[in-house]
C-alpha cells in the first residue's frame, strides 16, 4: 500500500477533530434554519407578487376568449329543420361537440401511444 495520503480527505478529518462545544452548534444549526426560512419565505413572497402581476396582466385578455369561446363553441355545423331532430342531433352538431370529440380522440391516442 502508499503511504501517500489524500490532502483533501486529510484536512476533512482535521475539520472532524475540532471540538465543538454543544452551545456553539446549536446556535450554527439554527442560523442555517432561519437562514434557510427567510429564503423560502422571500421566495413565495416573489412568487406571489409575479403570480398578481401575471393575473393582473392576463385578466382582459382571458376574459376576452372565454367570451369568444362562449360565442363560437354552441354554433350548429349543419341546419336541421325538424326540431325533433335537432334536438337529438344537439350534443353533436355544435362545435363543442367536435371539441369534445377531438379531445376524446387525442386523449385515446395518447392511451395507446404511451400504454404502460
Amino acid at each position: 500500500m502508499s503511504t501517500d495520503r489524500d490532502p483533501v480527505l486529510q484536512s476533512l478529518f482535521v475539520i472532524a477533530r475540532q471540538d465543538c462545544t454543544e452551545d456553539e452548534f446549536t446556535k450554527q444549526v439554527i442560523s442555517r434554519i432561519d437562514n434557510l426560512r427567510r429564503r423560502a419565505l422571500i421566495g413565495w413572497i416573489a412568487a406571489g407578487l409575479v403570480s398578481a402581476a401575471l393575473a393582473v396582466l392576463l385578466t382582459e385578455p382571458v376574459l376576452y376568449t372565454v367570451n369568444l369561446a362562449t360565442q363560437i363553441l354552441p354554433r350548429s355545423l349543419l341546419d336541421v329543420d325538424d326540431h325533433i331532430l335537432a334536438r337529438v342531433l344537439a350534443p353533436m352538431n355544435s362545435i363543442a361537440g367536435l371539441v369534445a370529440l377531438g379531445l376524446l380522440g387525442l386523449r385515446l391516442a395518447w392511451k395507446k401511444i404511451f400504454r404502460r
